[in-house]
């Protein structure tokens, strides 16, 4: 998942949207603030259920980004012929039907936040391909030769 933040902490109320006073909820709001402030890529896991989309939205609101997008993709609704496609984009004409070039979703997550739910679900080429992304933070969308930046 590509979170990257780096915004002040005041603007966001303390609690950044996950209530609770518990020790561990207390250490995950602390945790929260310092890598909103990161510009980091981060990993949020957990089980099915335990609320990682909260805490991708906690890091976007809490940083310089939350007034870019917030876009959330479950990869595991995608079908994986489109996988590529819709993260990465397309070039008119790379693939039949793509009669119109599309920028894919980190392109359209510039300023903001892409949280992919469900990586794990991605074939492993495709995950080696996300790994590369993150680590290069450049796209290729099908069927173009140049790679473009992503922030």
């Amino acid at each position: 998942m590509l979170l990257c933040t780096c915004r002040p902490l005041d603007v966001v109320g303390p609690d950044l949207g996950m209530v609770g006073e518990s020790q561990p909820m207390v250490q995950l709001r602390a945790q929260v603030r310092a890598l909103a402030d990161s510009g980091d890529t981060v990993l949020v896991h957990g089980e099915t259920g335990v609320g990682k989309e909260l805490v991708a939205r906690a890091l976007h609101e809490a940083s310089r980004r939350r007034k870019g997008p917030f876009l959330v993709v479950n990869c595991a609704a995608l079908p994986e012929a489109l996988l590529e496609s819709e993260l990465f984009g397309h070039a008119k004409g790379a693939f039949s039907g793509a009669v119109a070039a599309k920028e894919g979703l980190f392109r359209a997550a510039q300023g903001g936040t892409l949280f992919l739910d469900e990586i794990g679900e991605m074939p492993l080429a495709m995950q080696a391909k996300l790994l590369r992304v993150l680590q290069e933070r450049k796209v290729r969308p099908v069927g173009e030769a140049q790679e473009k930046p992503i922030d």
